[in-house]
């Protein structure tokens, strides 16, 4: 029954009480205090009927929130159902409930502003001549990246980037956006074979990625030898807690060039075969603070002692018909030791290469190279490096020789932890680098070194070169990095 209905009822017994009561002649007196009665009941009634109206509201609410939670753990619960789960953690990513399937994006930004200085005449080998150009300078795109990774069925994993950088190619413009494309097998928790386009893993410092190295590029050591290029093949992996190593058997390279190998079918291979692989031991640490050069504050004590070395054989093929019955092959040994602590790290490497360039003489060339740096924060957002690298490409008897002598230092400012930074660097070559580059080594276009020749070759002056370059870094590859990457 409502309210309204309930004093109806009390205001119309009232009433008659009131008009029997003027019927019968009572005194105002009593009417008076039947209808403050009547008042008093409605009064009662009002307040019983508001606290039934506040209970009935408070139960509508609390039921309405009740079914809230359970459609939102209804939704949760069917979202597991599909697997479908993303969000980011170092890179954007989409994966199963179980992590059996996913797919990682990053990507990677780098702009440069160069300044460089060589002695001479370089653009026309006429001293004091209208083309002269001792000085350039200039911004640069260096790298635009973006990388895909992850999980097939929890027993195999993918690993493909796409950069468009201008020297993606064979030293020269990029002719595909494709840096690498590979596939892998978990064969058990040790071991994995990995097949597709990929590093021949040898040194180190060719091996870590261009966004974890610790100077604005790598060094024109870590790009000279045969096994400094990406290739096709396939590679067996294997990793304990203190050791893992690779072996791989591949398209080889250009024997006589560093900084990418060109790739074609398997009919018109113009490299020809390898084998290459290398070791590591986990002397000190944890492995996933080698996947970067450098060490941040507050990171532990590491060290990690590197062995590598292969052979590699070009296809005769590539040289036609009139070419010498010897093609260019090389074999190469390197060695490598990274320290690293709280807030500072050092490094050495060392490389021996073998070469027999393919002449009528088949004639061998011995090569050398090593190169040693450090850096140190002053703070948690500012790091301070320098590295020394010296080559000698060692050129058979008649042909110069030149050995690269280059010193570096340089500054890292972290604007938003390891993924953004702005870094400063300055190189003096203290000899003439062109025997390096002309070599097809030397990493000459991501590095900035100049050949000291002049733009049509005839000319070639010799002396130091010195290099100022800057660059703008945004990477979304963290440095916690899995072992996969290469």
């Amino acid at each position: 029954m409502s309210f309204a209905t309930k004093a109806g009822i009390v205001l119309g017994a009232a009433a008659f009480s009131g008009m029997a009561v003027a019927n019968t002649g009572n005194t105002s007196n009593d009417l008076q205090s039947r209808l403050e009665a009547a008042e008093a009941k409605i009064a009662e009634m009002s307040a019983q009927q508001n606290g039934d109206w506040l209970t009935e509201q408070r139960s509508e609410q609390i039921s309405g929130i009740v079914q809230d939670v359970l459609a939102d753990a209804d939704t949760r619960a069917s979202l597991q159902g599909t697997g479908a789960t993303s969000g980011y953690n170092n890179g954007f990513f989409i994966q199963s409930a179980d992590g059996k399937w996913s797919m990682k994006i990053n990507g990677l930004f780098q702009e440069r502003f160069n300044i460089g200085h060589q002695p001479g005449d370089w653009q026309s080998g006429t001293s004091g001549g209208a083309n002269d150009k001792n000085t350039s300078f200039g911004f640069e795109t260096t790298r635009a990246a973006l990388n895909f990774s992850g999980e097939l069925a929890g027993v195999a994993y993918y690993n493909a980037r796409l950069d468009w950088s201008p020297y993606n190619g064979n030293n020269g413009l990029s002719t595909t956006p494709l840096q690498w494309a590979y596939g892998g097998w978990h064969v058990n928790d040790n071991w994995s074979v990995q097949l597709g386009r990929q590093k021949m893993m040898v040194t180190r410092g060719f091996m870590v990625n261009a966004e974890d190295q610790q100077a604005i590029e790598r060094s024109s050591y870590d790009y000279a030898w045969a096994s400094s290029q990406i290739t096709n093949g396939v590679m067996l992996k294997g990793n304990w807690d203190q050791f893992r190593m690779n072996a791989m058997f591949s398209n080889g390279s250009d024997v006589n060039a560093g900084n990418g190998a060109a790739q074609n079918s398997w009919q018109n291979n113009v490299n020809g075969w390898g084998i290459t692989g290398r070791g590591e031991w986990l002397l000190q640490g944890d492995w996933s603070q080698f996947n970067h050069i450098g060490s941040s504050k507050g990171e532990t004590n590491g060290m990690l002692l590197g062995v590598g070395g292969g052979y590699i054989k070009q296809n005769q093929k590539a040289f036609g018909a009139a070419a010498a019955a010897n093609v260019p092959s090389a074999w190469l040994v390197s060695s490598d030791l990274s320290y690293e602590a709280d807030g500072w790290n050092a490094y050495a490497s060392g490389s021996y290469q073998r070469t027999n360039d393919g002449g009528t003489n088949s004639e061998d060339i011995n090569s050398i190279g090593f190169e040693v740096g450090a850096g140190m924060y002053m703070d948690d957002d500012n790091e301070l490096y320098g590295r020394w690298q010296w080559i000698n490409p060692g050129f058979g008897s008649g042909v110069p020789s030149s050995t690269l002598n280059m010193a570096t230092i340089g500054w890292n400012h972290y604007l938003a932890g390891p993924n953004t930074k702005l870094s400063v660097d300055w190189s003096w070559n203290f000899s003439d680098p062109s025997a390096v580059n002309n070599s097809g080594a030397g990493g000459w276009g991501y590095t900035g070194w100049w050949n000291n020749a002049n733009a049509n070759g005839t000319n070639s002056t010799t002396g130091s070169q010195w290099l100022l370059r800057t660059q703008l870094q945004v990477s979304q590859i963290g440095r916690a990095s899995c072992r996969e990457r290469v």
